[in-house]
């Protein structure tokens, strides 16, 4: 089997698994560890890990967060002058940072104990704002029902994860899905 394929197979087993109750927002998180190279392998293939989830009698919700900076962009009224001196942008960031945390929690406020919400193009925040940043202030705020599934192109060391395995890390303690070595 090549990398995908195992991948799905280890999705396919933590989902399979007995689901704990009493867990911190964080430890409701889990992150598909994944080589950058595989995303769109990976996107092409989310139905299968959609199964995976219903197999094990749990509901399935996907959010692609691909275009939402330039949705929330868009509906900036200084969108053309960021064009113009994107620097400026830096200052409307922490607004940017909130619209993702609005958007996610209403994701996860329609969901129950047995949902998996899973969240991808969480790579396309690269270079914008840190995915930490987002995740933390999402589980501050929101509760966690089911589990948080977010597809992370990237790599980890112990409980250290870095997207795109360029940025430093930040240490986190969701539980990992990733193909064994």
């Amino acid at each position: 089997m090549g990398k995908v394929e195992d991948l799905i197979e280890a999705y396919g087993r933590q989902v399979s698994l007995p689901w704990e109750e009493m867990l911190s927002e964080q430890e409701k998180i889990w992150f598909c560890v994944y080589e950058p190279m595989y995303e769109r392998r990976i996107q092409a293939r989310l139905e299968e890990f959609k199964i995976k989830t219903v197999n094990a009698c749990h509901t399935w919700v996907h959010y692609d967060i691909s275009g939402d900076f330039e949705s929330w962009l868009i509906e900036n009224e200084y969108h053309e002058d960021y064009f113009k001196n994107p620097s400026d942008l830096e200052y409307d960031l922490p607004d940017y940072i909130s619209y993702m945390v609005d958007i996610l929690s209403k994701k996860l406020e329609e969901t129950d104990s047995n949902t998996v919400t899973a969240i991808t193009g969480i790579g396309t925040l690269f270079g914008i704002v840190r995915a930490s940043t987002i995740i933390d202030k999402l589980i501050r705020q929101t509760k966690v029902h089911g589990r948080l599934l977010f597809f992370f192109p990237g790599d980890r060391d112990g409980r250290k994860y870095r997207l795109l395995k360029a940025r430093d890390g930040w240490n986190y303690l969701a539980t990992p899905i990733e193909v064994e070595e």
